[in-house]
């Protein structure tokens, strides 16, 4: 998928509410209306909880240039902080993980007593889990090198 980076001034925000977890103590994300270059946006949704200040500069990544529901994350002018998109960092140690149990899970499957079925789904999980991984990391790299100044 292409990613496409546009830098705009966030004005007249408003609706700003907080998606919490389930034991409302952390914010997960945030969902607000907004008006970008006199056009106005409903229902933006950005991970994590920046904070949201009319006449904010920020460079934002979008998988489509005019929609934007698919805000993949921002970086803020003023503040220098990178919103709505995990780091790299956190996602090489998700793969390194995913690949670790992909072993644990590959060894076992290879065991004389392991049946045809227990072996097939033992290494399609770990295929499954480590391609999920790999592509998240994919994405973030991807998201983090239209940010980086």
């Amino acid at each position: 998928m292409t990613y496409h980076a546009v830098t705009v001034t966030l004005e007249n925000i408003s609706g700003i509410v907080a998606v919490k977890d389930k034991y409302n103590s952390t914010t997960q994300s945030l969902t607000f209306n907004v008006t970008i270059a006199g056009k106005r946006q409903y229902a933006v949704v950005i991970r994590g909880n920046p904070r949201l200040d009319n006449g904010t500069v920020v460079t934002a990544v979008l998988g489509d240039p005019e929609n934007w529901q698919t805000l993949l994350g921002w970086l803020n002018h003023t503040t220098g902080e990178i919103c709505g998109v995990e780091s790299p960092g956190a996602r090489v140690a998700m793969c390194a993980f995913s690949i670790l149990v992909g072993v644990v899970f590959f060894l076992r499957a290879l065991r004389p007593d392991s049946s045809a079925v227990v072996m097939t789904v033992l290494l399609g999980t770990a295929a499954v889990g480590n391609a999920w991984a790999l592509l998240a990391l994919r994405r973030s790299l991807a998201v983090y090198r239209l940010l980086k100044p």
